[in-house]
């Protein structure tokens, strides 16, 4: 529904059915009931009848992604948008969330709203508003009461897995086992408690291994959040397991979860079972609604197949080509936007909807890849931060002012008393990853070379990068010449480990102020 924000919220509720409550999503006043986008988490395992999402007040995408999955069959979702034709240059109240200081939104081109838009035209009569056009896979509950071996179980989002979860784990604490559920955070099992009568003990990851409390039964939602290693102690000593994660979704993707940790389970537990979940419980197979908002929001997309290997680069392989991407024509490259997204979500599991919006629209990113025969085998997001000036800076360093982004700048100049630092100007690695079937053959440290080359000519003082530090990675990052210059105080609840900041100085003034 298009238009201006009163009108269209006038007409949407006039269109309301009388005897079908609906969930509104917006700011504007006056709405009995109505939450911000920020706060459609709390409606995940609820289901509605009709579904109201305001753009006016800011199209969050993840929100969007996440609400649309508690429509039922039949339902009906409202998507009240400014006119089409104008939505792309709308002053998005959302844009706030990625962008740096000092950009507004009027620096920001619209490049996903003008694909969505796009979109949207091409589903007419659909875009007015959306309708979806259930049931619980027993079985897998079955399969995880009578289980002896560890089972892993994977689905899209909408089909139940959390449900799955919370009745097993009735069922096997009524027969007086001991279950434990685990998850990257108490927030993302509501629904595993919401389908247990008999609730089991919830514990942090980090907890569970330091205090290893007795249990019959471990399930660990959201799998794909916690790092391989950790799943790896916990079987160790829970050997009955339930690892459950969620394949496409709007919190993440665990595509590369199922490459890296099955691939564990087949040498340490080699009779586990894998459960996959196919049919939604809220809706119809091939439902229009999902369809779309996979489509538009990146939900769907794989890992594209390798070309065949052509040895390690700089070795007299096959060498890879690099480039980096024009973002308004990748925008209208769809088969290219999702290649390079799929490898994306496959390397880390909580790429967003919102990773999409910012990578097309954040003015201070830019893209480079290195490709194989037309298939993308490394990619590796930018970030330009920093150059700011010296009142400003003086001001971070005293803790009395911290702008919204810079974070490598910031934590130089604050956390490790830098006084100048975020006065330089800094490349931040905000991403780089390579195909699974190409790593360990160098792409990386290649693609790392003209990364530094690129912030070199582009007049960057630095380069740095932020991550939860493991010895693998401090050596990739060593080798290269980067320096450690913070470790986080606090280990991470989830991943168990701390935060590493590690840089590297491009120009003389940048090495001086640094070994000072």
């Amino acid at each position: 529904m298009c238009g201006a924000q009163g009108e269209c919220l006038q007409r949407s509720a006039a269109l309301l059915p009388a005897d079908v409550p609906a969930v509104w999503i917006t700011t504007a006043p006056g709405i009995a009931g109505a939450l911000p986008a920020n706060k459609a988490h709390t409606l995940l395992g609820q289901e509605t009848g009709a579904l109201v999402f305001d753009a006016h007040s800011g199209f969050d995408v993840n929100a969007f992604a996440a609400v649309s999955g508690t429509l039922r069959g039949g339902g009906t979702l409202y998507l009240l948008t400014p006119p089409l034709d104008a939505w792309a240059q709308y002053p998005d109240p959302d844009y706030r969330r990625f962008l740096p200081y000092p950009y507004q939104a009027g620096d920001v081109e619209g490049l996903f709203l003008q694909r969505l838009v796009g979109m949207l035209e091409e589903k007419s009569p659909l875009a007015p508003l959306l309708q979806r056009g259930g049931f619980l896979q027993q079985d897998a509950v079955i399969t995880i009461i009578q289980s002896e071996v560890p089972v892993v179980l994977t689905a899209d989002r909408g089909r139940g897995k959390s449900a799955a979860l919370g009745m097993a784990a009735s069922q096997l604490i009524g027969q007086g086992k001991r279950v434990m559920l685990t998850a990257p955070s108490r927030a993302t099992v509501e629904s595993v408690f919401k389908h247990a009568a008999n609730p089991p003990a919830f514990f942090a990851p980090d907890d569970l291994l330091q205090t290893l409390p007795k249990a019959d039964v471990l399930m660990v939602d959201e799998a794909a959040a916690i790092p391989v290693p950790l799943l790896l102690q916990m079987l160790q000593h829970y050997p009955r397991c339930v690892f459950s994660t969620t394949l496409h979704g709007y919190e993440g993707s665990g595509r590369g979860f199922v490459l890296r940790f099955q691939k564990q389970l087949d040498t340490l537990a080699p009779g586990w079972q894998s459960i996959r979940l196919h049919q939604p419980i809220r809706w119809p197979e091939n439902d229009p609604l999902e369809h779309f908002i996979n489509q538009a929001l990146l939900l769907d997309v794989d890992l594209a197949p390798c070309p065949p290997c052509g040895g390690r680069a700089g070795d007299g392989g096959e060498r890879a080509e690099y480039r980096q991407l024009n973002r308004d024509n990748l925008a209208q490259n769809e088969p290219l936007l999702r290649q390079l997204f799929g490898l994306l979500v496959t390397a880390h599991y909580q790429t967003r909807p919102s990773d999409l919006r910012q990578m097309l629209d954040a003015p201070n990113i830019s893209i480079h890849i290195l490709e194989q025969q037309g298939i993308i085998v490394a990619v590796a997001l930018l970030s330009r931060e920093g150059g700011i000036d010296a009142d400003l800076t003086a001001a971070i360093h005293a803790g009395t002012r911290r702008p919204h982004g810079h974070p490598i700048p910031q934590t130089l100049t604050f956390h490790a008393k830098i006084p100048q630092a975020a006065q330089l100007v800094c490349e931040r690695v905000m991403r780089i990853a390579v195909h699974p079937d190409r790593q360990n053959h160098g792409l990386g440290a290649q693609l790392l070379k003209h990364l530094l080359g690129f912030a070199t000519q582009g007049g960057a003082d630095y380069m740095g990068v932020s991550y939860a530090m493991t010895p693998e990675l401090v050596r990739f990052w060593e080798r290269a010449g980067f320096v450690v210059a913070r470790v986080g105080h606090r280990k991470d609840t989830a991943s168990g480990s701390r935060s590493v900041v590690q840089i590297k100085a491009l120009t003389a003034r940048a090495t001086a102020l640094f070994n000072r």
